[in-house]
């Protein structure tokens, strides 16, 4: 049984998607403050957690950093309105482990299903964006050769 708490103003679609599989225990969890949403993510301890940022009345990345401080274990699949990129990555504390257009939200089971697995569901476009970052870090970081002069 994967334990799905889902969060946001527009999540009709997505709540029955999920409520029309087996195997996944589906909880909507209400939009309040930070705190009382923690409260209720804690209470709950999903294996996933959802949340849709496309109404603008939830802090997603702030949530989803919230909640990895809270507990590691629970894996944060953000439903967004644009593409994510490395900064909103590095947003959330590099704890999120899904991101999704809005557009793509007819695929949330298979999304839950990946992340309970144990990957990512991320666009290759953000994984190429965060091997460029560390493959440049990684440069960066490396001393420059210097030229030995025998004299």
């Amino acid at each position: 049984m994967i334990k799905v708490c889902l969060i946001g103003a527009d999540v009709e679609k997505e709540k029955s998607l999920l409520e029309s599989q087996s195997g996944i225990f589906l909880k909507r969890i209400p939009i309040a403050s930070l705190d009382e949403m923690l409260d209720d993510i804690a209470i709950n301890t999903p294996d996933i957690l959802v949340i849709s940022d496309v109404c603008g009345k939830i802090d997603a990345d702030s949530l989803c950093l919230h909640t990895y401080m809270l507990n590691p274990a629970i894996r944060t699949l953000i439903i967004t309105a644009e593409d994510a990129d490395y900064q909103r990555l590095e947003n959330t504390g590099f704890s999120s482990k899904g991101f999704m257009l809005h557009e793509q939200r007819h695929a949330i089971v298979r999304a839950v299903r990946v992340m309970h697995d144990g990957e990512a569901w991320l666009s290759r476009k953000l994984v190429t964006a965060v091997m460029d970052h560390l493959a440049s870090s990684s440069l960066a970081a490396k001393r420059k050769p210097r030229l030995i002069n025998n004299k």
